[in-house]
């Protein structure tokens, strides 16, 4: 039986960190806590939690209902 190669994983955990902390910014602005934030998004509260503090690679999808409930749009998170 032939093994599966494994598969090549790539974390721009700079990046991750640099972009949670201006969602982190636009929580604060918007007077929010994380719990609401991930209650307004329908994510758990530890998925905002490590997404603020870059320890998770997180998706497209979580960053634009992250966006739209922030009223930003999602290239505002991007350097």
């Amino acid at each position: 039986m032939e093994k599966k190669a494994k598969r090549s994983y790539f974390k721009d955990e700079e990046a991750l960190l640099r972009i949670g902390q201006k969602i982190r910014k636009m929580r604060i602005s918007n007077g929010m806590s994380q719990e609401s934030l991930s209650f307004e998004c329908e994510l758990d509260y530890s998925q905002i939690n490590r997404m603020e503090l870059g320890k998770v690679n997180f998706t497209i999808s979580n960053l634009y209902r992250i966006a739209k409930v922030l009223n930003v749009h999602p290239k505002d998170f991007l350097d």
